[in-house]
Parts: structure tokens; sequence; C-alpha cells
């Protein structure tokens, strides 16, 4: 059979801009990580957290409001014995006092950082600060400990082949003949794991404060927690761009993406091995547990916490939420920007190097 009008043909398709090129690298990126059933799992079990967290937003609000003693109320008209009544009105309105909430974060949350300034801070202000404190401190936490667990393995699985299997099936070749730029390829990629970051930290976390604002009297209250959005769109950028750019570095250091896997979750390991090493001997020194307040806050273990990228993360955000002024954390926010810009320059490189840049 013959072939008829083989050459040059008329493109009949639609042309995009330039600044929109990388957007079909990260949907493809996305699209591949998203067919792992284990990739799907993660994203699902990053969203119980907000369940938890919301319960927390739930019992802050209803015990600072007047309205938190329709319980005893309710029992009071249900002709309930008096010594019932009184029993749960002590445990239903321990938020109207601010000194019972102080007392109650010392004694029951040692664990958590930066809880004895909370503590103060809400023994001190009047209910819109206290509003504003708490959730803060909520977002913190859900921030520090619930999603910096999960990225860690998140990332983990999506960053590492992104750029390894490019680099063994010469897909550059394939990249780089189209009109598309290195920054452009760089940008698409990182736009990969930045993507799943926001998914799983930022958005349920604007989900959470959109619910308290919903569980709030009026709306008035968005006016005392306005700067709360902002301080999350904040951390999530403290948070993408180190360990995004962290994880395509790794990647692009070999072909093989279970070594860059690996390397991924050494770094995080022998850093915060190195940190909880320092906790442990700083314990055993001031003579308390070493997940308490008291030791974790510290001076030594604060100047050794440049060790552990976890705890950099963690300080930074703390900071941006306005737990921890900036003269303690400014190590760790110039150690985020090193590994950022290291990391890019690097990837910058592998990514030109095959085409002979």
């Amino acid at each position: 059979m013959p072939l008829h009008d083989v050459g040059y043909r008329k493109w009949q398709g639609q042309p995009t801009s330039q600044i929109s090129r990388f957007q079909i690298i990260t949907s493809t990126g996305i699209r591949l990580a998203s067919e792992s059933r284990w990739v799907r799992r993660m994203l699902f079990f990053a969203w119980l957290p907000v369940m938890y967290w919301g319960v927390g937003f739930f019992v802050i609000e209803r015990a600072m409001e007047s309205d938190s003693n329709i319980v005893t109320d309710t029992m009071e008209a249900a002709n309930l014995p008096p010594l019932a009544v009184a029993v749960a009105k002590q445990h239903t309105r321990p938020f109207n006092d601010p000194v019972k909430i102080s007392r109650l974060l010392r004694n029951q949350f040692q664990m958590i950082p930066q809880v004895e300034m909370l503590a103060f801070t809400i023994e001190t202000g009047d209910q819109t600060q206290t509003r504003n404190i708490v959730w803060r401190w909520l977002l913190m936490t859900f921030f520090r400990y619930p999603q910096a667990l999960l990225i860690l393995f998140l990332i983990g699985s999506i960053a590492p082949p992104l750029i390894s299997r490019d680099i063994r099936s010469r897909a550059f070749l394939l990249y780089f003949s189209r009109p598309i730029g290195k920054l452009e390829y760089i940008f698409g990629k990182l736009c990969v794991p930045m993507g799943f970051i926001v998914f799983v930290t930022t958005l349920p976390a604007l989900a959470l404060y959109v619910f308290a604002i919903l569980m709030s009297p009026d709306l008035s209250v968005f006016w005392a927690t306005w700067d709360i959005p902002i301080r999350i769109l904040l951390a999530t950028v403290a948070l993408v761009i180190p360990t995004a750019s962290l994880a395509l570095m790794l990647s692009s250091l070999t072909q093989e993406s279970r070594y860059a896997s690996f390397a991924w979750f050494t770094v995080w390991a022998l850093g915060h091995g190195a940190w909880v090493a320092v906790l442990f001997a700083t314990a055993i020194q001031l003579g308390r547990p070493p997940m308490y307040a008291v030791v974790m806050e510290s001076a030594t273990v604060k100047n050794w916490s440049v060790l552990s990228l976890y705890n950099n993360l963690g300080d930074v955000q703390a900071w941006i939420f306005g737990f921890v002024p900036f003269e303690d954390v400014w190590k760790g926010v110039v150690m985020l920007g090193a590994v950022s810009l290291v990391s890019l320059v690097v990837l910058y490189r592998r990514v030109a190097a095959p085409i002979g840049v």
C-alpha cells in the first residue's frame, strides 16, 4: 500500500504560552506518582489527623464560649443530682479561667515544645488573644508532628525516580529537543513534590482554620485571626523549598532511584540521630526525662538542633507561628537556606550535564 502526502504538514494543535510549559512536566509526574497504591494510601492517611485536630478546635471553642454550660443546663433540666451537675460544671468549663488553662497545659503537655510560653501567654492574655494563640499552637503542632512524619515517607516514595529515571532512560534528549529549557524542566519537576506537600499540609491546615471559624460565635473572629492563613502559607514555603530541592538533588546524583531513596532517608535519620544523642546526654545531665520541654528547650539542645533537618524545619515553623524568637532559630534558617541553595545548584549542574552545558 503506497504512502501518500509524506513530508511536512501544517500543525493543527493549539500553541501554549512559554510560562505554562512546565505544567506538562508537573502534571505527568503527579499522574505517574499517583498510580502507586502506597502513595494513594499515604494521601488518604494524611487527612486523618485533621479529625483529631478538628476535635481540638471544637473543644477549645466550646470551652471558651459562655454557651459551653449547655451540658450542665441540660443536666439540671433533667433533674439529675446536684453533685453530678457540679462535677460536670467543673470539668466542662475549665477554660473560662486562663489560670486553669495554663495549669492544665503545664501538667498534661510537658512533652510539647513551647508549652511553657503558651501557658504563660494564655495566663496573661484576654480571650481574643487566647483564641489566636491556641489556634496557632494547634496548627504548629499539626505541621510539626503528624504531617512532617508523613512527608518523610511520601517524598521518599515520589521524588527519587523523578530525575534518576530520566537519566537512566536518556529522556533528556526528548525533553530538550522541544522548546523546553533547563529551568523549566527543573521547576516542573520541583512542582511535583511541592504539589503533594501542599495537598497533605497546606490544604488540611486551611480546612482546620475554616472549621475553627465556623465553630466560633461569629465571623468577627476572622479579624482576630486573619494572620493565621498567612502563617500557614509561610510555613508551607519553609517546608517545601528545602525538602523538594534536597529530594530532587539526590535523585539527580544517581541512575538508580533506590539509591536516591536510601540517601533521602539516611540524611534525615543520621541528622536526627545525632541530635537525639545530644538530647539524651543533656537529659542525663539535667536529671529530667529527655522529651520534657525543659530539656528540649535548653541551650545545649537548641545549639545542636541544626544537625537535624526535622528540627530545623520545626523550629523555623515555630518561629513563623510566633512561638520562638528569631534569635533562637537563625541557625536553622541559615541551614535550610544552605541546603536549598546547594541542592538547587547541584541539581542544575546535573540536569545541564547530559546536554553538555
